[in-house]
Protein backbone atom coordinates (compact mmCIF):
# COMPACT_ATOMS: atom_id res chain seq x y z
CA UNK A 1 0.00 0.00 0.00
CA UNK A 2 1.48 3.62 -0.96
CA UNK A 3 1.65 6.32 2.03
CA UNK A 4 -1.56 8.42 1.48
CA UNK A 5 0.84 11.48 1.12
CA UNK A 6 1.47 10.38 -2.35
CA UNK A 7 -0.04 12.44 -5.09
CA UNK A 8 -0.28 11.49 -8.82
CA UNK A 9 -0.71 14.68 -11.48
CA UNK A 10 -1.54 15.05 -14.70
CA UNK A 11 0.64 16.67 -16.80
CA UNK A 12 -0.28 18.85 -19.72
CA UNK A 13 0.62 22.36 -19.66
CA UNK A 14 4.37 22.36 -18.36
CA UNK A 15 6.58 19.82 -16.85
CA UNK A 16 6.16 19.99 -12.36
CA UNK A 17 7.70 22.12 -10.35
CA UNK A 18 10.51 20.13 -9.09
CA UNK A 19 11.17 18.90 -12.89
CA UNK A 20 14.60 20.28 -12.78
CA UNK A 21 15.68 18.82 -9.33
CA UNK A 22 14.67 15.31 -10.61
CA UNK A 23 15.81 15.58 -13.98
CA UNK A 24 19.62 16.38 -12.44
CA UNK A 25 19.08 13.53 -10.39
CA UNK A 26 18.61 11.50 -13.08
CA UNK A 27 21.32 12.30 -15.07
CA UNK A 28 23.94 12.11 -11.62
CA UNK A 29 22.74 8.43 -12.13
CA UNK A 30 23.61 8.10 -15.86
CA UNK A 31 19.74 8.14 -17.33
CA UNK A 32 19.30 10.84 -20.15
CA UNK A 33 15.53 10.25 -20.45
CA UNK A 34 14.63 13.13 -18.26
CA UNK A 35 17.14 15.14 -20.66
CA UNK A 36 15.27 13.84 -23.64
CA UNK A 37 11.74 14.75 -21.65
CA UNK A 38 12.81 18.21 -21.23
CA UNK A 39 14.08 18.73 -24.96
CA UNK A 40 11.21 17.30 -26.70
CA UNK A 41 8.63 18.94 -24.12
CA UNK A 42 10.76 23.04 -25.09
CA UNK A 43 9.83 21.77 -28.62
CA UNK A 44 6.26 20.65 -28.94
CA UNK A 45 7.23 17.32 -30.62
CA UNK A 46 5.89 15.20 -27.43
CA UNK A 47 3.25 16.14 -25.44
CA UNK A 48 1.96 13.12 -24.28
CA UNK A 49 -1.87 14.37 -25.62
CA UNK A 50 -2.96 12.36 -28.11
CA UNK A 51 -5.23 9.46 -27.94
CA UNK A 52 -4.60 7.15 -24.99
CA UNK A 53 -1.05 8.92 -23.77
CA UNK A 54 -0.82 10.58 -20.76
CA UNK A 55 2.17 12.06 -18.46
CA UNK A 56 1.52 11.71 -14.77
CA UNK A 57 4.07 13.19 -11.72
CA UNK A 58 4.26 11.29 -8.78
CA UNK A 59 4.33 13.75 -5.40
CA UNK A 60 5.26 12.53 -2.08
CA UNK A 61 5.22 14.78 0.81
CA UNK A 62 4.71 17.54 -1.64
CA UNK A 63 8.49 17.00 -3.18
CA UNK A 64 8.40 15.38 -6.83
CA UNK A 65 9.20 11.78 -7.01
CA UNK A 66 8.62 10.17 -9.96
CA UNK A 67 7.38 10.76 -13.40
CA UNK A 68 6.04 8.50 -16.42
CA UNK A 69 4.52 8.58 -19.66
CA UNK A 70 2.81 6.62 -22.40
CA UNK A 71 3.08 7.58 -25.85
CA UNK A 72 2.01 5.78 -28.82
CA UNK A 73 4.41 2.81 -30.09
CA UNK A 74 6.37 4.49 -32.87
CA UNK A 75 6.75 0.90 -34.39
CA UNK A 76 4.07 -1.68 -33.10
CA UNK A 77 0.71 -0.63 -34.22
CA UNK A 78 -2.10 -0.16 -31.96
CA UNK A 79 0.37 -0.59 -29.00
CA UNK A 80 1.56 2.06 -26.79
CA UNK A 81 4.83 2.73 -24.85
CA UNK A 82 5.90 3.69 -21.46
CA UNK A 83 8.64 6.45 -21.57
CA UNK A 84 10.54 8.59 -19.63
CA UNK A 85 9.94 6.77 -16.28
CA UNK A 86 12.06 7.73 -13.71
CA UNK A 87 11.81 7.27 -9.49
CA UNK A 88 14.29 9.45 -7.26
CA UNK A 89 16.26 7.28 -5.80
CA UNK A 90 15.37 8.00 -2.18
CA UNK A 91 11.36 7.09 -3.21
CA UNK A 92 12.36 3.94 -4.62
CA UNK A 93 10.89 0.59 -2.94
CA UNK A 94 8.56 2.95 -1.38
CA UNK A 95 5.47 1.48 -3.97
CA UNK A 96 5.16 5.21 -5.20
CA UNK A 97 6.95 3.92 -9.19
CA UNK A 98 4.30 1.04 -8.73
CA UNK A 99 1.46 2.56 -8.01
CA UNK A 100 2.81 5.41 -10.79
CA UNK A 101 3.20 2.71 -12.96
CA UNK A 102 -0.12 0.97 -12.32
CA UNK A 103 -2.40 4.32 -12.62
CA UNK A 104 -0.80 4.60 -16.13
CA UNK A 105 -0.99 1.09 -17.42
CA UNK A 106 -5.23 1.00 -15.80
CA UNK A 107 -6.98 2.56 -18.90
CA UNK A 108 -4.87 0.44 -21.79
CA UNK A 109 -5.59 -2.94 -20.16
CA UNK A 110 -9.34 -1.91 -19.83
CA UNK A 111 -9.15 -0.90 -23.75
CA UNK A 112 -6.99 -4.75 -24.09
CA UNK A 113 -4.05 -2.84 -25.52
CA UNK A 114 -0.19 -4.11 -25.78
CA UNK A 115 2.16 -1.37 -23.64
CA UNK A 116 6.13 -2.37 -24.56
CA UNK A 117 8.49 -0.48 -22.49
CA UNK A 118 12.63 -0.26 -23.17
CA UNK A 119 13.73 -0.92 -20.07
CA UNK A 120 16.49 0.61 -18.40
CA UNK A 121 20.07 -1.30 -17.08
CA UNK A 122 18.76 -2.64 -13.71
CA UNK A 123 14.72 -2.24 -14.32
CA UNK A 124 14.15 -5.12 -16.03
CA UNK A 125 13.00 -7.08 -12.33
CA UNK A 126 10.44 -3.99 -11.55
CA UNK A 127 8.61 -3.82 -15.10
CA UNK A 128 8.59 -8.38 -15.04
CA UNK A 129 6.81 -7.52 -11.47
CA UNK A 130 3.99 -5.85 -13.43
CA UNK A 131 3.13 -8.82 -15.61
CA UNK A 132 5.82 -7.03 -18.56
CA UNK A 133 7.73 -10.55 -20.81
CA UNK A 134 10.32 -10.22 -22.18
CA UNK A 135 10.56 -9.07 -26.23
CA UNK A 136 13.17 -7.80 -27.36
CA UNK A 137 12.40 -6.18 -31.16
CA UNK A 138 10.65 -3.46 -32.51
CA UNK A 139 13.00 -1.37 -29.97
CA UNK A 140 11.56 -2.35 -26.79
CA UNK A 141 12.61 -4.87 -24.40
CA UNK A 142 9.74 -5.77 -22.92
CA UNK A 143 5.36 -6.24 -23.55
CA UNK A 144 2.82 -6.41 -21.77
CA UNK A 145 -0.03 -8.31 -23.29
CA UNK A 146 -3.76 -7.29 -21.99
CA UNK A 147 -5.28 -10.13 -20.09
CA UNK A 148 -8.87 -10.95 -21.60
CA UNK A 149 -11.69 -9.48 -19.19
CA UNK A 150 -14.66 -11.83 -18.52
CA UNK A 151 -16.32 -9.94 -21.27
CA UNK A 152 -13.76 -9.75 -23.64
CA UNK A 153 -13.83 -13.78 -24.25
CA UNK A 154 -17.95 -14.13 -23.64
CA UNK A 155 -17.95 -11.79 -26.56
CA UNK A 156 -15.37 -13.49 -28.67
CA UNK A 157 -16.66 -17.14 -27.62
Amino acid sequence: MVDASIRLLPVSVGLPVGFDDLREEAHIEGYRMLDRLAADWQAGTVRFDRPGERLLAAEGNGVLAAIGGLTLDPVVVGALRMRRFYVRRRFRRSGIGRYLAADLLDPPAQAGRLVTVNAAAGSAPFWEALGFGRDEQSGHTHVLVPRRTRSQREVSG
